[in-house]
């Protein structure tokens, strides 16, 4: 069985189409060894991931296959540790609803943001391959 390297839980989508999630780690996983030895922090690709995960979570609970398709303006504000807890909030724009602003707090303090374009994805999109 493959570990994974993070879990999302009590993932919800309000009316509005804001998605919250909260996020935790498996402090042995391979994103910490060697970034950075002595004082672990979970990288920038892996915050991206994460936030990712759940909005195609969210869109598979509507029967969506999403990929995402952009990344911009994104801000590292804080480290993330092996042990901290990550909540991730995402909302649609109201003239682009594929497009998703995104923060992630750890301990009520911005850890990163920015804005995650998606589309949804069929074989064009993902190359044949699941997304």
């Amino acid at each position: 069985m493959e570990k994974k390297w993070h879990i999302i839980k009590n993932l919800k989508v309000a009316e509005s189409g804001e998605i919250s999630a909260e996020a935790t780690f498996n402090p042995d996983s391979p994103w910490f060894d060697g970034h950075f030895p002595g004082f672990p922090i979970l990288p920038g690709i892996a915050e991206l991931g994460i936030v990712s995960d759940s909005i195609r979570k969210a869109g598979e609970a509507e029967g969506k296959n999403i990929a995402i398709s952009q990344i911009r303006k994104v801000r590292f504000r804080q480290f993330i540790r092996p042990d901290d807890s990550v909540r991730v909030v995402s909302s649609s724009d109201e003239k682009h609803p594929m497009r998703y602003k995104f923060k992630l707090m750890v301990n009520g303090q911005l850890a990163c943001n920015g804005v995650m374009e998606t589309v949804e994805a069929d074989d064009t999109v993902c190359g044949g391959q699941q997304c």
